[in-house]
């Protein structure tokens, strides 16, 4: 039988997370980023829909959209574990805005083609798995191991609030300011997300200061992490 842990974590309460200053920063900027994704769906599907009333092209975004993540999610996780996740999280945005950026254009000049909004297509799906699997990582870091439950659970409630209410901010977007310039503005919703990300601490946390000496090792956010978690 395997004995008992000496520091049992106690399991933490459904909003514990929300103690956390930095946890709170990161639900408004991930609410905001997961908005962002939908109103970029709601503007480019129907343009896109518009223009080329390409079912196949309809299915290629739904692919384009998942297959990402079901080929590059281990992938990226390792990414994340061996460097700091909070760069991977800012390259995903970066992707975004680009994306975003690069559908306006084609919508002001009107010279979209169907290859061009493939290739866009499929830089948001790998924007999306940069940001979704190394943000998992990011938790740890930002609550530590005993309001990890509720922070996890939150987190979960933010990404189907951002898309609950993007389809409707999307909307209301594209009637008050159309499809090319409400696409660009998306873009704003993203930086919350890129900007913090720089001047968000990890591996210093308050938490660390009660736990036990393994806890205090380096946390993922340093790349000597994996090499020192494997020596507790």
């Amino acid at each position: 039988m395997n004995p008992l842990p000496q520091n049992p974590v106690v399991a933490s309460g459904s909003f514990a997370a929300m103690r956390s200053v930095p946890y709170r920063l990161q639900f408004t900027a991930y609410v905001l980023a997961m908005m962002a994704d939908n109103i970029e769906h709601v503007i480019s599907y129907w343009v896109v829909f518009q223009k080329f009333h390409s079912p196949t092209l309809g299915g290629f975004a739904v692919l384009s959209h998942w297959l990402p993540f079901l080929l590059f999610s281990v992938a990226v996780g390792g990414l994340a574990d061996r460097f700091d996740p909070r760069r991977i999280i800012q390259c995903g945005m970066l992707l975004f805005i680009v994306a975003s950026a690069g559908w306006g254009f084609f919508f002001l000049t009107d010279t979209i083609q169907m290859w061009h909004a493939m290739l866009l297509l499929v830089i948001h799906g790998c924007a999306g798995v940069l940001w979704q699997t190394p943000n998992q990582l990011l938790l740890y870091d930002l609550v530590g191991p005993a309001d990890l439950p509720s922070a996890v659970r939150l987190n979960a409630m933010a990404r189907y609030l951002g898309i609950l209410v993007g389809p409707a901010v999307g909307g209301i977007i594209m009637l008050t300011l159309g499809a090319s310039h409400g696409i660009i503005f998306n873009t704003l919703f993203y930086l919350p997300m890129l900007l913090w990300l720089f001047w968000a601490r990890c591996g210093t946390r308050a938490w660390l200061r009660d736990a036990s000496p393994c806890a205090a090792l380096p946390t993922s956010c340093s790349p000597s992490a994996p090499l020192a978690r494997s020596r507790c």
